[in-house]
Formats: C-alpha cells, sequence, structure tokens
C-alpha cells in the first residue's frame, strides 16, 4: 500500500497485520475497518503513539480510556483515544469496528 490511497474498492482492500481491512488514507490520516471481534477478545492496557476514533458498527465493547470507567459501546456510538493516554477494551459481542487513526501510517 502506498502513502496515499484516495480510492479504495472494497475487493481490493488489503489486510493490515492484526487481520484489520486497510481503506482508504491520506499521510495524515488512515481508515480501518476491524469485522468479525469475537465476543471474548481482550486488548490490555496500553497507549499508542496516534490518535485514533473509532464507531461501533455492530456488536458491544467495553472501553476504558485514561482515569475514566470502563464504558460499553455499542452499535452507533463511538469513542475516542488521543495519542500516549492509556486505554484497554473487551469484545462483549461479536464487533465489527472502523476507525480512523492519524497520521495516516499509524500501525
Amino acid at each position: 500500500m502506498s502513502d496515499i490511497e484516495t480510492t479504495v474498492l472494497g475487493a481490493d482492500a488489503p489486510t493490515g497485520e492484526r487481520g484489520e481491512t486497510l481503506l482508504a488514507r491520506t499521510a495524515k490520516v488512515a481508515l480501518r475497518l476491524w469485522e468479525g471481534e469475537d465476543a471474548g477478545e481482550r486488548n490490555p492496557e496500553h497507549a499508542n503513539d496516534y490518535d485514533y476514533v473509532a464507531y461501533v458498527l455492530s456488536g458491544a465493547l467495553r472501553v476504558t480510556i485514561g482515569d475514566a470507567s470502563a464504558v460499553e459501546v455499542r452499535a452507533g456510538d463511538s469513542y475516542a483515544v488521543p495519542a500516549g493516554v492509556t486505554y484497554s477494551f473487551e469484545v462483549t459481542e461479536t464487533a465489527k469496528v472502523v476507525e480512523a487513526v492519524a497520521p495516516g501510517d499509524a500501525v
């Protein structure tokens, strides 16, 4: 995938290292899709060196961001995690989530 993918047809969308579908992107922002994230999957507390915002298309996750209490997010809900802020999540219902990350080459 090059540094800029202004148009990505679904059938041609590449898969990332962790199974995510890599969608359109520029040097400043990228769009990714996570499908079939299974209930019970956990991502332990950690921080990234990039910002990301997420929108839940289906399913549910319990998300903890920074010092805030855990919140369950479901289809139609969204959340944001600034760079350097710790967060964790657990998939509570098989989920599909679309996220935008900045910068566009964030891994």
